[in-house]
Order: C-alpha cells, then sequence, then structure tokens
C-alpha cells in the first residue's frame, strides 16, 4: 500500500504531464539565470554578460537631450538584464569621442561625451567597455595626416585609408590613444574593433610599401619582390601571410603590456570576424591564438545571421577555442539585430540567446543600440 507521500509525489508527476513539456521551466533561460553554465570539468559557473555595442550618434550631439536620452536608455536596458555597454569612443573615421589631448575629437561633441556616459552607467552598476575601431582611419585626422606613410599600400602602390598593423609607428599611436583614455578614467576595459586588415579591395590586403618589405626582410630573410608565385602553393607566400597575422597579434600583445605598465587592473574584448580559420589568413586576425595565449579577456564573435543552425555551429566552433578554466577568456557571441547581413525579430533574438547559452558561451552582445528597439527589450524583459 502506497504511503501519503508516495500518493502525493506521483500527483504533482500527474499534474507535469497534463501540462505538458512547455510548462516546465527551462534551464537554459539565459535571462532569469543570472550565470553561465558550469563546464563538463566542473569549472565554477560565472555571471552571464548580456551587452550591446552603442555609438554617441544613437544621442544625438546635444548634451541636453543627449544626457536625458542616456539616463532613460540605461534604464530601460537596466530593466531588460543588459549589464555590459561597449560604447564608441573611436569610430572609423578616427575621430574621438572623449578628452584627448592625442587624438582629434568630433567636433559636433563639444562636451566630453565619454564621461557623461561613464558616469551614468557607473550609477547602474553596468560595466564599460571603450570601444575603438582600431587602425581604419578614413579621414586622416592630426598624427595620421602628418605620416601618410603609415597607410596601406597595395600591391599597385594604390593607398587605403587604413594604417598599416605591421609598423612599430602605428602601434605605438593607437596604443597610445588606448592607455590616454585608460589613465584619465580609470575603466576596466578596452574593446577592440576593426583589430584586422581591410577586407577592401581584397582579401588578404597586406601592405607592399618599402618600409613593410623591409621590415619583412629583417625578420624572415625572405626578398618579397622574389615572389613571383604569390599564392598559397609557393611556401615563402604562405611565410609572407604569416608574417602580417603576427604583425596584429604583435599589437594585441604590445596593448597588454602597455596596459599593464598603467598599474591599472585593465582587461580586454575584441569583436572578431565569425570564424576564426579563416579570418587567420585572410584578414590577419588570429583570434583563437589570442585566446588561448590569454592576450585578451572575452572574444565577442560577429555572428550577424537570421539563420539559426550556422549561428550554432559558428558560436560552438567559437567556445570550442577556449576552455573554461581560471584566465580564460570569456566568449560573448554577437547577436545581430539590424546589420548589412541580416535584419532580425524579437524571436530569432531569443532563440539565438538560448543557443549561446547551450552551447556554452558566457553571454551576448547586441548589434547596436539603434536597432534595439522597444520590441526586442519587452522580450528581454520577460524574466
Amino acid at each position: 500500500m502506497k504511503t501519503k507521500l508516495e500518493i502525493m509525489l506521483m500527483a504533482i508527476m500527474l499534474i507535469f504531464m497534463l501540462a505538458g513539456a512547455d510548462a516546465l521551466p527551462l534551464k537554459t533561460d539565459p535571462i532569469s539565470l543570472k550565470t553561465s553554465e558550469p563546464d563538463s570539468k566542473g569549472a565554477q559557473a560565472r555571471p552571464w554578460v548580456c551587452g550591446v555595442w552603442i555609438h554617441p550618434g544613437f544621442f544625438g550631439p546635444d548634451k541636453g537631450s543627449a544626457v536625458a536620452k542616456i539616463q532613460t536608455t540605461l534604464d530601460e536596458y537596466a530593466r531588460a538584464g543588459i549589464n555590459t555597454l561597449i560604447v564608441l569612443v573611436k569610430n572609423t573615421s578616427g575621430h574621438v569621442y572623449y578628452a584627448s589631448e592625442l587624438g582629434v575629437r568630433d567636433g559636433a561633441w563639444n562636451w566630453d561625451f565619454f564621461e557623461v556616459f561613464l558616469d551614468e552607467a557607473r550609477k547602474r552598476r553596468m560595466e564599460v567597455h571603450p570601444w575603438f575601431c582600431v587602425f581604419p582611419e578614413t579621414s586622416l585626422l592630426g598624427q595620421v595626416r602628418q605620416h601618410p606613410e603609415w597607410l596601406i599600400m597595395g600591391p599597385k602602390r594604390e593607398m587605403v585609408s587604413t594604417v598599416n598593423p605591421a609598423l612599430p609607428e602605428v602601434r605605438a599611436y593607437e596604443i597610445s590613444l588606448m592607455t590616454e583614455l585608460v589613465k584619465k578614467y580609470g575603466v576596466n576595459w578596452v574593446h577592440l574593433d576593426y583589430i584586422r586588415y581591410p577586407c577592401e579591395p581584397t582579401e588578404p590586403y597586406f601592405s607592399h610599401d618599402p618600409d613593410t618589405v623591409k621590415l619583412f626582410k629583417q625578420e624572415t630573410g625572405v626578398d618579397f619582390s622574389t615572389l613571383k608565385a604569390r599564392d598559397s602553393g609557393n611556401p615563402y607566400w604562405n611565410v609572407w601571410l604569416e608574417w602580417n597575422r603576427d604583425q596584429v597579434t604583435r599589437f594585441v600583445q604590445e596593448l597588454r603590456e602597455a596596459l599593464k605598465a598603467t598599474g591599472l587592473q585593465v582587461k580586454i574584448s575584441a569583436a572578431v570576424f565569425p570564424d576564426a580559420d579563416n579570418a587567420r589568413v585572410l584578414i590577419g586576425q588570429d583570434w583563437a591564438s589570442w585566446g588561448q595565449r590569454r592576450l585578451v579577456d572575452m572574444l565577442c564573435p560577429m555572428l550577424y545571421t537570421n539563420d539559426t543552425t550556422l549561428f550554432e555551429n559558428l558560436t560552438k566552433k567559437a567556445v570550442s577555442y577556449v576552455t573554461y578554466s581560471p584566465g580564460q577568456p570569456l566568449v560573448c557571441a554577437g547577436i545581430g539585430l539590424g546589420t548589412s547581413h541580416n535584419q532580425s525579430t524579437p524571436e530569432i533574438m531569443m532563440e539565438e540567446i538560448r543557443i549561446a547559452r547551450s552551447a556554452g558561451a558566457s553571454g551576448v552582445i547586441f548589434f547596436s543600440s539603434s536597432s534595439l528597439t522597444a520590441p526586442f527589450l519587452e522580450k528581454l524583459a520577460l524574466k
């Protein structure tokens, strides 16, 4: 004969069966559960990152209206569970949005946008990553205008408005902007975007200028001018590809050392291309290695697609490059809401969040604030 306790347990099980599986709470809900899942080795779960890339233009240059919109927006984000703000401080033109003595400020913002934004974020205990578009310099401003030799020169001596990572002077200049901001505002993070060679007009597009060719020969012993077959069938061409790739990695390593020299505890996050294997060859972005070598603390692969199967495959692959043990970087899947690659919906966004969590990611970052409209925020707020 069954006890009263056994009868009660059977009744509870019957209620769940009749209600259907959809009535059961999902263990993988990334919003209501504020931590990532422990890994297979039992590493402790970490806080779930829910972030967004934000451009100052979203708030506008007028200080009065901008401050009001910053306050309203951050309140909405807080209600939606967003805890990480990646805010642009240097755009692809080279203009900066903080009080810089080294860079050229965007003239439309005659006030310290970043100081105001940072203060409002800190009031809400949100993490702020100042976002630098590292190598593009389309307006040729300031020191870049004074040094046109810093620009990448193509195989036909054509120039592009991107500075050359292979040149020590270039790396030093871009790093100086970051250390300047860190020391002035005491931030905990620096976020790298366009931390690569350009995609256009071709991939790969490394610089063929005399200084780069000279450095290549000094470090490898290979005379670039003798490379007749410039394809991957030529062993020396592969040396060229690898050497250029290593210059971007050298930048990340030098930045790491420069940030440490400030005496502050500053971490590095990076927006990276979807597939690490292709990125390391075609744009010199060896982000899997950066994670494995602990040169960065957060990787944000930009997985801008509505194809949830592809999103899942890319997320799993990105996560596989790092193991969740102390000191290893976070992997936060970049979800495109409105991009040149996709136009998402709140339902697709929520499914991709679920996929990212299930795949072992540490969080998600939305691109961008201008597309994170009320319907998306309402979905996020449903805990």
